[in-house]
This record gives structure tokens, C-alpha cells and sequence, in this order.
């Protein structure tokens, strides 16, 4: 098959109106992707880390390691039902290893310090055992066992190092160490003992060691980010997440054969993401989680130096584990987020509603091994689920090029990432498109500037964050991407279970770097000028802007430095064309004694916003200028529409359109594609490619007319008290810097804001999700609407 032909000629659906299911059966997701899952399913706790059968076929055992309970699930490896499940403490990344009796198996504990072990019966009842309990602090990212099952090797990103432990006992007899640049995680054996391979999971190495010794004997290029192994006799395949490839070795020269690229079509960006690997018993075909297009891959590897990737299969959102099953006839996908989030009904008896991440599950959908008639069906309907990209013509001779190389009359983008609201909490009073007064939080009173510019310019009201937290939303926000390192621990961390080794607030640390690198890497690399006004990094930054961070300084009195530089750049006329800030005080600390209550930080952060467009409109630059506003994330404040709505603006000339309502869906990657066209960028990842530019935002005929910034309407200084609603429990979250709090903090968090804003006897509205369909079943743009 052609897949990159057939890629071509596949019709894309139109975009939904809203997230959620789909008359035709299929959900979409906030990241405009389509979800179609095939087999038979049973929903589990989310994110599978890895599906193990045992040796003797019996049992199928999955482990999931998310923000919801670590478990172990054992299923029938014939239908996939699940016969027993036993919970576990922490089991983050946890990899499995069964005895070659089928009796015992050892599981993986994260960061719990444990490796967690499993007995069967003969009659097939699975018993807990004591843990092997492991010394020092540590975070494990692989486990294998010996041959002789005398010993269980386990990496340690938490130490950067892969140990040998004896069993029984739990003596650590041998260590090899790397640096904090490699991060050993997934490890496999070689078939006959001898070897163990290591993933360096923040590098493109594979390491190999003696298995008794533990020497490195050597180490192996593949590409970024190798998060898998599965080895033979004569091969080793390595899935590179952040590569998009299998690579193929020669087990003896450890020379590459192959490379099996995973993208749809030629020349896609980064997207595919393989991260599980599983080879059905005979070795000839290969099955490949590929968590970022929601499929599996099929490939036929029966020939050596000769593989075929014959296709897709569809799962639910992001496949993080597989498996064969039923001598290969069979195989289990686990998904590591379901169909997403979905509707979140009070349960019963109980007044709350659940954060976002308790509202994620994991899927096993047991599917039966496809002829090539059925996988040709299937790999069409991947293709359709994943569109390779989207360059839109322009509307009324937009401003915004349809397709990179073409012009555009705006040389100047300021970029600028706010914190953690939603739609409804800014928006809901301002009585146009899909807005509810009785969620808004910060109305007009307080956020004046805002309500101004959505008036003034364009409204979007249905804008969705592709990010459900700020871990994964900062690197939506300015990457297209989350890896594969992050979408597989930031789960766990906001469900209170700890964050793993990553230097936090580092974007150079290699499992916190997108393939592509940041907007600002790839325009430096396009030789345009930027600047950075952002506190997770200092390339090309303002140090006047991060001294004052570091201080912390107020929203509103950080603005004025970049306003004394915008006022620099016009003496020397040397403006960079790409400006990125983090304007975060909306974040809030909470009601925390002393500190700003809530509607004043959401007021110093909308004065800020003010302050900066009415200074750019006034420069000489404003006539080329647009400046675009987004949350990193919603973080699950209450929105009548979906959790991942949030506020966004964009302002230029080319968007002074009062009263214009702009209701086509938009994600944080449409924002990103937008600028990626004004400033001849290429894309980062396939989601920006694919993302629907924000065309229809703009006009041929710019309006220059300068922005008034808005006074603030509240006491800027007010500060909350010591009888404030929630000011004891504020008092112990961790507000050093954003997006420190866990889940229940998150959780809690809202809470305070809504009843410190509405009053403690005001009922939580908690957050909705829904499906909601237009008349035409289209992207509407509505002109002038005042309903």
C-alpha cells in the first residue's frame, strides 16, 4: 500500500464544532484529531505503561501508572476481560517481568522505592507478596530479569544508573552509572542472557552491558528519545518517540539496517511518537504504539533488511502499551487517555465534581490481528483521523499567508502565555457566543482590558487549550508537542505522587525538549530576531524582565520594562519580529494570608495586558503588528462548554473588528500555525500543521486606531486576610513558581477561587463537558452577533 498516496487522496472531515462524540460514532479531541477505537474494550485506570503475557499464555498482565490508581490488571489473554486487579502503591513507567513458571511477577514501582511482587496460584488467584525494597531514592524507568532468575535489573533515572538486585534477597550486587544527560530507562535482554540493553531514554543511545558485570560494552546511536526495545537473535528494534522511528539493528555489529519512519506522508513534522513495541511469536510482523497518532502500527519484519510497514490500526487517545496475544492471532492495545475526558456527571449523593485528570481512563481494547482487506480499511480511517496538514486558503485576501513562503503585511508577533483560566471564568459575562455569567470569576469588573479587547477586536469562543495541565501545557503552548517522557509522568505528578527527575523549568533537560525545539529555537534558526520575556528560559531574554521575576514583581509593574524596551527599539528601530512572554499572575496564590487576593492578581495581570497594547498600538511597529494571547492551560475551572475552553485574544489592525464573534475551533496549536504563517516558519510538530489557521480572524483592511488601556476598576494592593475563605489551605500550596501544585491542589485551588469570588455558601459549579453541534454541523463566523 501507498500510504503516502493514500494520505493524498483521503477527503478530511470538516472540523467539528465542539470536542466530543460524533454522530458518526467517533470522538473528537481538543487537539482536532479524531478517535475511532477498534476491538473490544474495558476501561482501566489511566496510562497503561506496559501489557506482558505470561510464559505459559495464560494470563496477560497490564500495569498503569497514571494520575488516577496504580494497578495491575490480569486479564484473559482470549477476550481481554479482566480477571483480577490488584492495587499497587506508585508503578509510574513500570515495566514487567514474569518467571518462566508463569507464578510470579514483578512489576515495576516508580518512585515508591519498591518493585512490587505478584504470585499466582495454580488455580490462576493472584496474591500480593512483600516488595523487594530498594536503597537510596529512586524513580525506576525499566525492569528486566536475568535468565537464571537470580537477579532483577532495574534503571534508575532518579541516580542515572541501571542496577543488578539479587532475589531473593534484595541486595544490590552491581551498578552501571551514566550521566544525568542519559536517563537509562526501558531495558531488554538479549534471548540468550547474555546482554542488556538500555534505553538512554534523554539521549539517542542505546547502551549495551554485560549482564554479569554490568561494563558497558558499548553504546548504539538510534534516534531522540528510544523509549522501547525488542530483541532477537540477529536484531534489536529500538522505538525512537521523539524521532518518529523504529530503528533496526544488527544485534552483532550493532550497525543499523533500517530505519521504519512512522509519519503519515513525507516531510511531516515530528508526530507519530512511537512508544511500545511488541513481536509476534515467529518474529515476523511488529506491532508499534504510535501514542501520538492514536494507532498502532503493523509491520511485516519477516525478512531481514527488508521490513514493510503494511499499515494502522486505530486505538483510543494515546496507545502507551501492547501486546500479542493468542499466538498472534490476537493483540491488546492499552490507551493511556481513553476518549478523553468526557462529561463529568455529579456522582451520586456527592455535590463535586471531578478535576480534570480524575476524568482521564485508560482503555484495553482486545483486537483481533487484521488481514490486509481489514488493515487497508483501518489505515484509511487513521489517515482520516490524523490530517497530515492544512494550509486553508485565504479568506478576504487575509493578512495571514495560506502557505509558508507567502507574504504577509505583519513583520511583528508578540506572543504572550497567561495562566490557567477558563473561558467562562473571564468571558462568561460578556453576553455574546457561547458565554454563562453565573461561572464567571473575573468578569469585567475585574478584568476590564480584557473585555475591552474582545470587543474591540475578535471574540473566540470556542478557543480549547490542547494542554489539560500546565506540564504539558507550556509545551503545547510553545512546542506544538509534548513529549513522550512528559505525557508519561506529568499523570502521576498531579495525582500527588510525585514529580519525577526532570529539572523543572528547564526546557534543556532532554525529556522536557520537543524534537523541534521552542518557537523561539526555530525562528532563531530561520535567522529572525526574537526575544524572550518568559521564565522558562533565558535564551535571547530580557534580564531586566527576569531580575524582576525573580523579585517577584507584579504583572502590572513588569510590563513597564518591556514597555521602556519597546520604547528602545523604536529609538533604534531594531523591534524583534518575535516576541515571547509569560504574563502568569492570573495564576493566583490563592487566598494565602498577605499575599494579593485573588481578583487583584487577576487584575494586576489584566492591567499588565493593557498596559502592553496600548503601548504597542501607539509605536510606530503597530501597523505591522499582532499580538496574540492565550492560557498555557484551563486547569479545570468551571466552563460551561468543555474544561479545555479558555480565553484568547488576538490584536492587531488586521483584527480591529468590533463586535465580531469568531466561532470556529481553534486550539492552542491554531494560535501557533497562525504565527508559524505571518512569520515564514515551518511547523514544529503534525499539530501545528494540521491546525486550521485563524483566517477567518482577520481583515484585508487594517484599522491603526490605538488601544486605551483600561484603568483597574478593584484595589490592585488588596490582600487577603487571615479570615479569607481557604487561606489555611492556601497557606501550604507551593507557589514559588506556576504549576508546582498536584491534582488535589489544583482541585482545591478552584474551589478557593470560586467561593473566596461567589461566597462560601455559593454551590461549586464544577466543569462541563459536552458535544455541541451548529446548525450546519460546521465552524461558524458570526459578525455583529448579540445574542
Amino acid at each position: 500500500m501507498n500510504l503516502a498516496l493514500l494520505a493524498l487522496t483521503v477527503l478530511l472531515v470538516p472540523p467539528a464544532e465542539r470536542p466530543g462524540p460524533l454522530p458518526s460514532g467517533a470522538t473528537r479531541l481538543v487537539t482536532g484529531q479524531l478517535v475511532t477505537p477498534v476491538g473490544d474494550s474495558v476501561t482501566v485506570s489511566d496510562l497503561p505503561t506496559e501489557a506482558k503475557l505470561s510464559p505459559d499464555g495464560k494470563t496477560l498482565a497490564v500495569a498503569t501508572g497514571g494520575a488516577g490508581a496504580h494497578r495491575v490488571y490480569l486479564l484473559e489473554p482470549s477476550t481481554g476481560k479482566i480477571r483480577q486487579d490488584i492495587s499497587l502503591s506508585r508503578s509510574q513507567l513500570a515495566q514487567l517481568c514474569w518467571t518462566r513458571d508463569s507464578k510470579t511477577l514483578f512489576i515495576g514501582g516508580g518512585n515508591s522505592g519498591k518493585i512490587h511482587q505478584i504470585s499466582l496460584t495454580d488455580d490462576g488467584v493472584a496474591l500480593p507478596k512483600d516488595p523487594i525494597v530498594l536503597v537510596g531514592k529512586s524513580y525506576q524507568g525499566g525492569l528486566a530479569l536475568s535468565q537464571d532468575e537470580k537477579t532483577l535489573f532495574v534503571s534508575d533515572l532518579e541516580s542515572a544508573s541501571v542496577r543488578a538486585i539479587s532475589l531473593p534477597g534484595g541486595t544490590e550486587t552491581a551498578r552501571a552509572s551514566f550521566t544525568p544527560e542519559e536517563k537509562p530507562a526501558s531495558l531488554t535482554l538479549s534471548p540468550d542472557g547474555a546482554t542488556l540493553y538500555a534505553a538512554l531514554w534523554s539521549s539517542d543511545r542505546v547502551a549495551e552491558l554485560d549482564s554479569t558485570t554490568l561494563t558497558v560494552k558499548r553504546t548504539l546511536t538510534v534516534g531522540a528519545m528510544p523509549s522501547a526495545i525488542v530483541a532477537t537473535d540477529r536484531r534489536l528494534f529500538v522505538a525512537c518517540a521523539s524521532a518518529d522511528t523504529v530503528f533496526v539493528l544488527d544485534s552483532q555489529s550493532g550497525q543499523v539496517q533500517e530505519k521504519l519512519k512512522l509519519s503519515l506522508a513525507p516531510g511531516t513534522p515530528i508526530g507519530a511518537t512511537p512508544t511500545a513495541l511488541a513481536l509476534a511469536p515467529g518474529g515476523k510482523k511488529l506491532l508499534v504504539a504510535c501514542s501520538d497518532l492514536n494507532a498502532v502500527a503493523v509491520i511485516d519484519v519477516e525478512t531481514v533488511g527488508k521490513s514493510v510497514i503494511k499499515g494502522f490500526v486505530p486505538t483510543a487517545h494515546y496507545p502507551s502499551a501492547v501486546a500479542f496475544t493468542e499466538g498472534g492471532r490476537k493483540f491488546l492495545v492499552g490507551s493511556a487517555k481513553g476518549l478523553g475526558t468526557g462529561p463529568n456527571p455529579t456522582p451520586p449523593g456527592e455535590k463535586r465534581y471531578p478535576y480534570i485528570t480524575t476524568l482521564l481512563k485508560g482503555l484495553l481494547s482486545t483486537v483481533e490481528t487484521p488481514d490486509s482487506k481489514q488493515l487497508a480499511i483501518w489505515t484509511k480511517q487513521v489517515l482520516i483521523n490524523n490530517p497530515v496538514s492544512k494550509n486553508l486558503p485565504r479568506r478576504n485576501s487575509s493578512p495571514v499567508p495560506s502557505k509558508l513562503g507567502d507574504s504577509s503585511p505583519i513583520q511583528y508577533v508578540l506572543y504572550i502565555i497567561k495562566e490557567n483560566r477558563t473561558y467562562d471564568q473571564v468571558f462568561g459575562d460578556i453576553g455574546k457566543g457561547e458565554s454563562d455569567p453565573n461561572l464567571c470569576l473575573f468578569g469585567e469588573n475585574v478584568t476590564p482590558n480584557h473585555h475591552a479587547l474582545a470587543r474591540e477586536f475578535v471574540l473566540f469562543d470556542n478557543l480549547y487549550a490542547s494542554g489539560e495541565v500546565s506540564v504539558d501545557g507550556h509545551h503545547w503552548s510553545n512546542g506544538a508537542y509534548v513529549p513522550a517522557s512528559r505525557q508519561k509522568t506529568w499523570p502521576a505528578q498531579y495525582g500527588a505522587k510525585g514529580a519525577p527527575p526532570i529539572r523543572e523549568g528547564d526546557f534543556n533537560d532532554g525529556l522536557a525538549t520537543p524534537p523541534a525545539g521552542r518557537l523561539w529555537d526555530v525562528a532563531g534558526r530561520a535567522k529572525i530576531p526574537y526575544k524572550t520575556y518568559y521564565y522558562h528560559t533565558l535564551k535571547n531574554h530580557s534580564p531586566a524582565w527576569t531580575e524582576a521575576r525573580n523579585r517577584g514583581e507584579r504583572d502590572y509593574v513588569a510590563a513597564d520594562i518591556f514597555i521602556k524596551e519597546l520604547t528602545e527599539c523604536e529609538k533604534n528601530n531594531n523591534l524583534p519580529r518575535l516576541m515571547v512572554m509569560a504574563l502568569s499572575e492570573d495564576h493566583t496564590r490563592g487566598t494565602t494570608v498577605g499575599a494579593p487576593t485573588p481578583q487583584a492578581a487577576v487584575a494586576s495581570n489584566d492591567l499588565a495586558l493593557g498596559k502592553i497594547v496600548e503601548a504597542c498600538s501607539k509605536s510606530k511597529f503597530w501597523p505591522k503588528m499582532a499580538i496574540f494571547v492565550i492560557e498555557d492551560d484551563a486547569q479545570n475551572g468551571p466552563d460551561h462548554i468543555d474544561a479545555h475552553r479558555t480565553v484568547g485574544l488576538v490584536i492587531s489592525p488586521y483584527t480591529r473588528r468590533t463586535g465580531f464573534l469568531d466561532s470556529t475551533f481553534y486550539n492552542t496549536t491554531s494560535m501557533l500555525r497562525t504565527m508559524e504563517l505571518i512569520l515564514n516558519l515551518p511547523p514544529m510538530s503534525a499539530f501545528d500543521a494540521s491546525a486550521t489557521p485563524m483566517h477567518a480572524a482577520f481583515t484585508d483592511k487594517p484599522d491603526p486606531t490605538s488601544f486605551v488601556c483600561r484603568p483597574a476598576k478593584i484595589d490592585l494592593n488588596a490582600k487577603n486576610g487571615s479570615v479569607a475563605y481557604g487561606a489555611a489551605r492556601s497557606k501550604k500550596f507551593d507557589f514559588s513558581k506556576p504549576d508546582q501544585l498536584s491534582l488535589n491542589d489544583e482541585d482545591a485551588l478552584n474551589r478557593i477561587l470560586w467561593h473566596a469570588v461567589k461566597g462560601k455558601n455559593a454551590p461549586y459549579p464544577g466543569i462541563t463537558r459536552r458535544p455541541w453541534f451548529g446548525k450546519s454541523g460546521h465552524s461558524t463566523v458570526r459578525e455583529g452577533d448579540d445574542d
